[in-house]
């Protein structure tokens, strides 16, 4: 499975939903649509860039629902929507807390199931906390996506495979997002040897906990090659967003023919 992060209202809003068009018309098997956020911590340079620009154009969470439902509206208007559970039909936020905290739980869960936003994905979540606000999603269909980490207990690993929905998104390294780093070229020198040794380790740990869900490995992820490579250590979901959000903001076409073609060289090797 694939998953792309686009950041919302980035470059700007008619460029987001272009992008969020093509994500669907190329079979993207899940979109994370990222929410602005002033304190990005888990976020390298390119998406914390991304998020203080489309903050600095005004876009907040009533905007980021109306980006959903024009994209949605222009897809069904040119018959290409469908109802299959892709793309902009498997769409989920992915928020810091503090932006869910101010605007209201209540609000949000009413907008999402007026958008068809299928759930949330919090990094910044303690699991310790997790269990409340996923009960709460889960009362009106929605999920709560929790990350794990390479570095994480054994026991925080258990309750995060119990708690994480529909998919447990696993950090590929210790570090933030973006990487020149070649998954399976870790080996090149022993620290990172020790760390391919200890993704490995935790992948085996998660399919043991919560065999029945999909495994997610993001961080690091920017070519056709790393989409294989991941593929090979046995997990179900490559997730790629600092890449996704450089060659967008690269792309100068109308029709962002750059971007789609970027999307359409991840497909052949997805499975």
């Amino acid at each position: 499975m694939l998953t792309i992060f686009l950041t919302a209202g980035y470059p700007n809003t008619e460029r987001t939903i272009k992008a969020l068009k093509i994500l669907h018309e190329e079979n993207v098997d899940l979109v994370e649509l990222g929410v602005p956020f002033s304190d990005p911590l888990a976020d390298g340079p390119v998406i914390q860039n991304s998020s203080f620009k489309a903050l600095e154009s005004g876009i907040n969470i009533d905007k980021i629902f109306e980006i959903i439902s024009r994209t949605k509206e222009e897809l069904n208007t040119n018959g290409s929507l469908g109802s299959e559970v892709k793309g902009v039909n498997n769409l989920i936020l992915f928020t810091y807390y503090n932006p869910v905290y101010n605007y209201g739980l209540d609000k949000l869960i009413e907008k999402c199931l007026n958008t068809g936003v299928k759930g949330l994905l919090i990094p910044d979540l303690p699991v310790d906390e997790a269990e409340e606000l996923r009960a709460k999603l889960n009362e009106h269909g929605l999920t709560l996506t929790l990350l794990a980490a390479i570095t994480s207990t054994d026991e925080r690993l258990q309750k995060i495979a119990e708690l994480s929905e529909p998919f447990i998104y696993l950090v590929s390294r210790i570090g933030i997002t973006g990487s020149n780093k070649d998954i399976n070229n870790l080996q090149e020198n022993n620290d990172e040897a020790k760390q391919l040794a200890l993704l490995k380790e935790k992948i085996a740990k998660l399919k043991n906990y919560a065999p029945d869900k999909a495994i997610g490995l993001g961080f690091g992820i920017d070519s056709p090659e790393k989409v294989k490579a991941t593929f090979e250590l046995d997990v179900d979901m490559a997730i790629i967003g600092t890449k996704a959000i450089r060659v967008l903001e690269a792309d100068s076409s109308e029709n962002l023919n750059e971007f789609r073609d970027f999307i359409k060289s991840l497909r052949p090797i997805s499975v």
